[in-house]
């Protein structure tokens, strides 16, 4: 790990902040979703099953708050931050975070996936043209050690994303304060493939087959760290 590495990893852990980030930080529902299927209350999201209320895309299940935009452009530093509890039977693999760029289809810039077993894995696609036009997506695995449980107990996520400009950022994701899985993603720059305008965040749960759970997400929250040398 090299010393700016290691100045974001102890500004994650310690937090040194410069004010709330928004509008990373405002939050929305995502399309639409079944009645009840989102529920806020004070700082504390709960998410169920709902069907997914977007026009496109393969995925059937979706409840999904997201923020506002910010030019892919971005630079800086910022931690989203929340304890997750999920109560489930199924071992359905799910999406729990992602920054999308708004594109119509294929996986986007990132999604922070939790595994059938609970791990944690990061994937992005490169999109070309209208439709489902897609590369093959980049993936990278967690540690297998470092999981998301399905039996309610609340685990705390956090998510670092420094943001480098030109469409480009990388990701470091920590479960209970362990690393969980590191990754990076640059905007393609050969002919054809979309590119990215905005950035902007998403949480909840989205999944390709429906499932039934319960998502309970308290303390959200979204900062700009302020590392210093």
């Amino acid at each position: 790990m090299n010393a700016i590495s290691t100045i974001v990893l102890f500004c994650a852990l310690c937090l040194p902040v410069s004010g709330n980030a928004t509008p990373l930080d405002r939050w929305t529902i995502s399309c639409s979703v079944d009645k009840g299927a989102i529920k806020r209350k004070r700082g504390t999201y709960t998410f169920k099953t709902s069907t997914n209320g977007c026009e496109n895309g393969s995925y059937n299940q979706r409840a999904e708050i997201k923020s506002e935009k910010v030019s892919s452009n971005i630079t800086g530093i910022y931690l989203f931050e929340t304890n997750v509890a999920m109560k489930s039977k199924s071992k359905e693999k799910f999406d729990i975070f992602q920054i999308h760029d708004g594109r119509d289809s294929c996986a986007p810039p990132l999604k922070v996936q939790v595994a059938p077993n609970g791990t944690i894995r990061l994937q992005s696609g490169v999109k070309f043209g209208s439709g489902k036009q897609c590369e093959e997506e980049i993936r990278e695995t967690g540690r297998p050690n470092v999981t998301i449980s399905r039996d309610g107990v609340e685990h705390n996520l956090r998510i670092l994303i420094q943001f480098k400009g030109r469409g480009e950022f990388s990701t470091d994701v920590w479960v209970d304060g362990k690393p969980a899985v590191s990754g990076a993603y640059s905007q393609p720059n050969f002919k054809g493939a979309f590119k990215s305008k905005t950035f902007y965040f998403k949480h909840g749960v989205y999944s390709k087959n429906k499932f039934d759970y319960k998502l309970i997400s308290r303390g959200v929250d979204v900062k700009k760290i302020k590392a210093s040398q």
